[in-house]
């Protein structure tokens, strides 16, 4: 598939750009309707979709080259063309986080609500987003003879694997499971408002955070082009991280509810 959309004069519409921002705008209409359910000013939302965004889509970059640093310290002119791939979505996530979180202390609003509100948009947009993998040939997996294996162009195979033409589709994988976390949290979200106060607030966030890393640990080992850290893929090591963290958190802030005096 050709990575160009169409053009516009000498204005390139790469297809990656294009599946990125229908995922922003999709994630921020989700967004939207659970500011509307939360009964919160929708003015806040789109202070930090104008803020988030740019943030977003900084660390997601900053993320990726610095952990690929030895390819871009020799090639510095890739290090802004992000039309060839290479965002990270931990990187995206980190951004986001310290955007409401910084907001959130400025107009002194509860980060966790606002945390819960965005989750379910944010799982969502990455879903659609994978599909800019399916563009660039990227994150796919070992080579397969499985009927729904990926065709890799011969220069988008790793080195070793160049006599193979079907490999796993993780980037696939990875939609169908952000997919399942979205659904998951729609229906927790539904038995939240239908018992307002029994459940921390931020459960939601931590529960997404928690699916995700959970799904991301086990996609990350199918992949040939993970990020490494000497002998451990750093998203894995990542992914332990965020499960450990979130459900410590889930289960401490929960005990602190019924126990509220």
């Amino acid at each position: 598939m050709e990575k160009i959309a169409f053009c516009i004069g000498t204005i390139n519409f790469n297809w990656f750009g294009l599946i990125l921002a229908t995922a922003i705008m999709i994630a921020v209409a989700i967004s939207w309707y659970f500011v509307r359910l939360h009964k919160e000013n929708p003015d806040n939302l789109l202070d930090l979709t104008l803020v988030g965004i740019p943030i977003g889509l900084l660390f997601a970059r900053g993320y990726y080259v610095v952990v690929n640093w030895p390819m871009y310290a020799a090639h510095p002119n890739e290090i802004w063309q992000i039309q060839h791939g290479g965002l990270s979505i931990h990187g995206a996530a980190i951004g986001l986080l310290l955007t409401i979180w910084g907001y959130c202390k400025v107009k002194k609003l509860s980060f966790w609500r606002w945390a819960d509100i965005v989750a379910p948009g944010f799982v969502f947009g990455q879903a659609l987003g994978q599909w800019g993998n399916f563009i660039n040939q990227d994150a796919f997996g070992y080579p397969t003879d499985a009927a729904w294996g990926i065709y890799i162009d011969y220069i988008y195979r790793p080195i070793g694997y160049e006599q193979f033409d079907f490999f796993h589709p993780v980037f696939l994988y990875e939609c169908l499971w952000d997919l399942f976390v979205f659904s998951i949290l729609i229906i927790v979200s539904w038995r939240i408002s239908k018992n307002p106060g029994k459940t921390a607030t931020g459960n939601l966030f931590l529960l997404y955070i928690f699916l995700y890393s959970a799904g991301r640990f086990v996609m990350e080992g199918l992949r040939l082009d993970s990020e490494m850290l000497g002998q451990w893929r750093l998203a894995q090591l990542v992914s332990l991280g965020a499960i450990f963290v979130t459900g410590i958190l889930m289960v401490w802030r929960n005990y602190k509810l019924r126990n509220r005096v």
